[in-house]
């Protein structure tokens, strides 16, 4: 097994279902004996169930009084939540979805709220690592995560003599007519042995960087621009004039934003554009560009060709089509002749020129529908199988493809998802302070050039300093108003392009991490990246009013020992030598005004 890691998938018995109580099928069981004083560390994703919390990493701790549940998945705040509220109150309540004239689809919460620390269920990446000391008094880790997308529930329950661990599959999304195969169910990858959290998240990292594709891992993030800015306001003429902006900057992929199409579903290009999506193709290829479109794969307006042709190819759930993203309806990807459409419309368009595939909405639905190809009690995981099947037949095609997932602010995150993806969605608001955050997140376990990081305009905040975080890792997806920044403004750019070019790496080992501040450092929010093999490293800052003449300092990670350093400022060129002793005691920043900054030191 990979990286030490050894995948654990029981041989599951039926559970006895029954309506007044059904029952979950546990799949996989670990017992540590002799552990206790243990915390587990939980990556919660972003998603618009939750928007305000984003993503985050909660240290939280259990006991025989305290179990700790985490929910994987593509719903896993709604999960969570209804978890949570059954636990409070001892019922049982299946999985839905809201329901409503006023509901888009983008939140999938029914019942309750996002979950608290002090909550059972908690929404959770598909890894965690946990910490304690074992019946020798020393400090022992685990590290695990999931190789599958399903709606997993990982129980932590602590007693007085040791630690279990356990997968289970909810009785909400899976009740199958006959127990699939142990290789066929979500497997978990566990490794564990003397440590604490820092050593078992170093184990993940390893697992999690060898799961990225190769190509990811070959070539640096691209700079890549995104109509979005617009919304769905986008035409022939817009488009045009913002390839046109973005070839001028150096853009290497172009993106067009939902508003392309003529019918979610369908996926042809409105009737204004020339040629139909090879067109489009042309467009950004004949200026130096690749072609990055965006589509909701899994998804079907209700007005579309496939929906009314084949309304028998909806996911069902609980008796009805769920509602989901911008009111359109899911395809069941469980279902072989949507899968195959899925497929289709997705080769013709790269066929017709597409390079780089943003798929955003739901793409794993669930679906309970009696008449579909799959087994009805097991429509998600049947979900799960189809979307993975779709995204390898394609990437078999056309091995050159670029695929991001942008579902729901990136979600689900997990092995599989990793495995079939070249990079993913770090946060979904396209603002700077949300993106320094969620780098920061995923930079303790995955590589900074495998998340994305959307820019929107954000005319309130100085452009430096709304551009700091976007410099460390990528890919840098410029989401504005192109066409619209003044002169100004894109020579700003133009240098805050060529830092970004100057520093970006396709390492596995890059990652973003938190900046070293001393003083007086209230109100400076950073963002760094680890070391270079030779030692460089590079920071950037938002200097906020609150913290204008403040006495800040930054300590850099010194991975040389060398004598003598190169510190520059990357916006102005400007360098200055200092000793290695001047540079422990830090380098005071310059925060005489509220603006973004960007540093490097390098040994000479």
């Amino acid at each position: 097994m990979p990286n030490g890691f050894e995948r654990i998938v029981a041989h599951p018995e039926r559970p006895d279902h029954s309506a007044a109580q059904p029952g979950d099928t546990i799949v996989a069981r670990l017992r540590l004996d002799g552990w206790h004083d243990v915390t587990v560390r939980v990556l919660h994703p972003f998603t618009w169930d939750a928007k305000f919390r984003g993503f985050r990493i909660d240290e939280l701790a259990m006991s025989p009084a305290r179990p700790r549940t985490l929910v994987s998945g593509a719903y896993s705040v709604a999960d969570a939540a209804v978890l949570n509220h059954d636990d409070a109150r001892g019922s049982r309540t299946p999985f839905d979805f809201p329901e409503g004239d006023r509901h888009d689809g983008v939140l999938y919460r029914s019942v309750g709220h996002s979950p608290e620390v002090d909550e059972r269920y908690q929404d959770a990446a598909g890894w965690c690592t946990v910490a304690g000391v074992d019946a020798d008094g020393r400090e022992v880790a685990l590290a695990m995560a999931l190789d599958r997308s399903d709606c997993v529930l990982l129980d932590l329950l602590a007693d007085d003599h040791g630690l279990t661990v356990q997968s289970r599959l909810p009785w909400q999304t899976f009740r199958p007519a006959e127990l699939p195969a142990p290789d066929a169910l979500p497997g978990l990858f566990v490794r564990h042995g003397v440590g604490g959290h820092d050593t078992a998240e170093a184990w993940l990292r390893e697992l999690l960087a060898a799961t990225v594709p190769s190509r990811a891992s070959t070539a640096p993030p691209p700079l890549i621009a995104d109509t979005w800015g617009f919304g769905t306001d986008i035409d022939p003429e817009r488009v045009t004039a913002f390839f046109d902006v973005a070839a001028g900057l150096g853009v290497e992929v172009v993106t067009v934003d939902k508003g392309w199409e003529d019918h979610v579903g369908d996926w042809n290009a409105q009737a204004g554009y020339a040629g139909g999506v090879a067109g489009i193709a042309a467009l950004a290829h004949d200026r130096g560009m690749k072609l990055g479109l965006w589509v909701g794969a899994g998804n079907a307006s209700p007005d579309s060709a496939v929906a009314t042709a084949h309304p028998d190819w909806l996911a069902t759930w609980n008796g009805r089509h769920q509602m989901v993203s911008h009111r359109n309806h899911s395809l069941c990807l469980g279902h072989e002749p949507a899968r195959e459409h899925v497929l289709a419309c997705l080769d013709r368009l790269v066929r017709d020129g597409v390079d780089w595939l943003l798929h955003d909405f739901e793409t794993i639905s669930r679906c309970d529908a009696e008449h579909h190809t799959h087994d009805p009690g097991a429509g998600e995981a049947a979900g799960v199988a189809g979307w993975y099947s779709v995204l390898a037949s394609l990437r078999e095609s056309h091995p050159a493809l670029l695929i991001e997932n942008c579902w729901n602010g990136g979600k689900p995150l997990d092995l599989q998802m990793i495995a079939h993806h070249d990079t993913t969605i770090g946060d979904d608001w396209c603002r700077s302070e949300e993106n320094r955050l969620a780098a920061l997140g995923l930079g303790v376990y995955l590589p900074s050039s495998w998340t994305s990081k959307y820019m929107g305009d954000e005319p309130n905040k100085p452009l430096r300093a709304q551009l700091a975080p976007y410099l460390v890792g990528g890919p840098w997806i410029l989401m504005g108003d192109l066409p619209g920044w003044a002169p100004s403004q894109l020579a700003e750019m133009q240098r805050a392009i060529e830092i970004y070019r100057d520093w970006r790496t396709a390492s596995m080992d890059a990652r973003a991490v938190p900046p070293v501040l001393s003083g007086s450092s209230a109100g400076v929010t950073g963002l760094a990246c680890t070391p270079r093999p030779d030692g460089a490293q590079l920071a950037t800052f938002a200097v906020t009013e609150s913290a204008v003449g403040a006495e800040v300092r930054w300590h850099p990670l010194l991975a040389s020992s060398a004598d003598a350093w190169l510190v520059r400022d990357e916006w102005s060129g400007a360098e200055q030598r200092m000793t290695l002793a001047e540079l422990e005691a830090g380098i005071l920043l310059d925060t005489a005004s509220a603006d973004g900054l960007a540093l490097s030191v390098r040994p000479v």
